[in-house]
């Protein structure tokens, strides 16, 4: 109870979102109760941490092998909640808006503000991509080849970087009323090809150091 508090304090103060009523969190003791699960429809898989449903905005999840998991599906997912919260019970969004949203933005919100900026395994997919010259487009992110997790952690790291946090309740709504290109006009006052090119650029140069040493060694 007191990590969920925490995790509410910590988002709620970020993405600008109160909730009035009670929202339903579900723990299930370890994985295979998790997975035999009624609450959800569907099957779901080994490697699936935890699951919110979007109509009822219920948090679905078992206790992890350790403390320090559990803590951060919980981060993640509640996330998840906020975000569905916020869309849904909008003044001007509702349930269709989640459709103008990428699926690398969902989750790596989640994972920024359940892991914070600095990630030693989001900084590996990052120097790799630069070692092998492979860093996409904002475009370019829709595609099935990069994960949604690591690169959307490493879009909304730069943007709070650069704008701050305050940007990310205001980005966020905003594409899911008009999409993503609108969003960042009319939010950070750029081009969505300007910023696609500052994001690429900032990992070039951050992580091009380490490239450059390793080459060397």
């Amino acid at each position: 109870a007191v990590d969920v508090e925490l995790w509410y304090a910590m988002h709620q103060a970020v993405l600008r979102d109160t909730f009035t009523e009670k929202n339903p969190l579900i723990l299930y003791n370890d994985h295979a109760g998790f997975q035999q699960t009624n609450v959800i429809q569907g099957d779901i898989s080994v490697g699936t941490g935890g699951v919110t449903e979007g109509l009822r905005n219920r948090v679905v999840m078992p206790l992890a092998m350790t403390n320090q998991q559990t803590n951060h599906v919980l981060g993640h997912e509640l996330v998840h909640a906020f975000q569905y919260h916020m869309v849904i019970g909008g003044d001007s969004t509702s349930l269709r808006n989640l459709a103008n949203l990428p699926l690398w933005m969902v989750e790596g919100l989640a994972e920024y503000l359940s892991i914070g900026r600095i990630d030693p395994h989001t900084s590996l997919w990052m120097r790799d991509a630069v070692l092998n010259d492979d860093i996409p487009t904002l475009r370019r992110l829709d595609n099935f080849k990069y994960f949604p997790y690591r690169w959307g952690q490493a879009f909304w790291a730069y943007i709070a970087g650069t704008y701050g946090d305050e940007v990310i309740p205001v980005l966020f709504m905003n594409t899911a009323k008009y999409g993503l290109d609108p969003a960042i006009k009319i939010t950070l006052y750029t081009t969505p090809d300007s910023l696609s090119a500052d994001w690429r650029n900032s990992l070039k140069n951050h992580y091009g150091r380490w490239v450059t040493k390793g080459q060397k060694d």
